[in-house]
């Protein structure tokens, strides 16, 4: 495979090279679908360096702990500070540090960071691999492909795309670090001090507010260094086991933070012709009959005919394949009523019309120019026959039958 540890190459502009490569198999082909823009976001790429692990145990024993003795009847703040090579390599030959113009530093804390090693209980998982399914998910509630509408003042826009916005974050390193907790002091009683006022926080989380991690407080050793010609200082010195996490900005040359889009589903309109129109008739055409598995889990088909062309989806198939059967009852020897209600057309909003409705009296088809009848969807049906163009006059043994859509 030509160039290792490389993904996403563009074949436009990174030819592979036969010189430099290991084979001639063809290089990798650039997936847009994995380009995300991120220039437009607010999002920033968060990362967590062993700075932020350092800067929150000095943080928490500057803010939180604050060790103070008191010396010459005065409460005095004892200053944190971090060793660097210079100082440790003085506090390594001397036992002690002194300042720019040579004075003993006391009281002082200094903290030196020993080691970082790979947690032994989450490699067993698999979690510090890099590996493509190691991440987090996390969607995002807003995004500009799909904004919220203001309900008081809306805003005239296109239907809003159904879609998600995700940011995919790797799983961080989970790691130990070790530290030394190097404490000066003048007198064995402010050393006391000192450690009563730190041991309580021992298996706390030390840092700031965004930063946080788990601190042991290991075995404390003291020593009292007596120098010829020089102030006694007694010293103690504090381990400390911190349970971190590492996340970089980029790893392997990648960002550690990608963006990604919910996925879309690719559907295509089908478009059924038909002689008349739908919705004045009963007749529902077999090619839509066909279909109406796929539009009632959520497809639709456009229906053409009659002069109209109407989008048909889980509601209107509904609608179209709701019919029933209502009994009338006699009122007089022209006239009919039913109580029921007409439907309501949910693709023209508008009550069922008279030419979906079938009427049959005892068992026989009535045409529609034989009867006058309005459907309505707040009062009771009447129906008033011609009886001279009918040819009889209605009694109370006879059946009427109305067949339509009945809400």
């Amino acid at each position: 495979m030509p160039r290792l540890n490389r993904q996403d190459i563009d074949r436009k502009t990174n030819k592979p090279n036969p010189i430099r490569t290991e084979s001639f198999t063809p290089d990798l082909e650039l997936n847009r679908a994995m380009q995300t823009r991120r220039d437009d976001d607010v999002i920033k790429t968060k990362q967590r360096t062993i700075y932020d692990i350092d800067f929150a145990i000095k943080w928490y024993i500057d803010n939180e702990i604050q060790p103070q003795i008191t010396s010459n009847k005065q409460l005095i703040t004892i200053p944190v500070i971090f060793a660097n090579g210079e100082k440790w390599d003085n506090v390594r030959r001397l036992g002690y540090l002194r300042d720019e113009k040579g004075m003993l530093q006391s009281p002082l804390i200094m903290l030196k960071r020993n080691s970082v090693s790979e947690r032994d209980a989450q490699r067993t998982l698999d979690v510090n691999r890099a590996h493509p399914a190691n991440y987090i998910i996390y969607r995002s509630k807003y995004n500009s492909r799909n904004r919220y509408e203001d309900e008081l003042f809306p805003i005239p826009k296109n239907q809003p795309a159904q879609s998600e916005e995700f940011y995919i974050v790797d799983i961080p390193k989970y790691v130990t670090v070790e530290y030394d907790m190097m404490i000066w002091c003048d007198f064995t009683t402010q050393m006391n001090d000192i450690i009563d006022q730190i041991l309580p926080y021992g298996r706390f989380s030390w840092g700031n507010d965004t930063n946080k991690f788990q601190t042991t407080i290991g075995s404390i050793s003291f020593e009292t260094v007596n120098t010829i010609g020089e102030d006694r200082l007694v010293r103690a010195s504090i381990p400390l086991t911190v349970l971190g996490t590492l996340l970089s900005e980029q790893e392997i040359r990648m960002s550690t933070i990608k963006k990604m889009y919910s996925i879309k589903k690719v559907s295509f309109d089908q478009i059924i012709d038909v002689d008349n129109n739908i919705f004045e008739t009963l007749e529902i055409p077999a090619q839509l009959m066909q279909v109406q598995t796929n539009i009632l889990s959520g497809g639709s088909a456009i229906i053409s005919g009659g002069g109209i062309a109407v989008s048909i989806n889980a509601q209107a198939m509904n609608y179209l394949t709701n019919i029933t059967e209502q009994i009338a009852t006699y009122v007089s020897g022209t006239t009919v009523s039913i109580s029921t209600f007409a439907a309501i057309n949910p693709v023209t909003s508008t009550v069922a019309n008279k030419n979906e409705f079938d009427i049959f009296i005892n068992g026989q088809y009535i045409d529609k120019a034989v009867y006058t009848w309005t459907p309505s969807d707040v009062a009771a049906q009447t129906i008033i026959f011609n009886t001279a163009t009918l040819g009889y006059t209605l009694t109370t043994q006879d059946v009427v039958v109305v067949k339509g859509r009945w809400a």
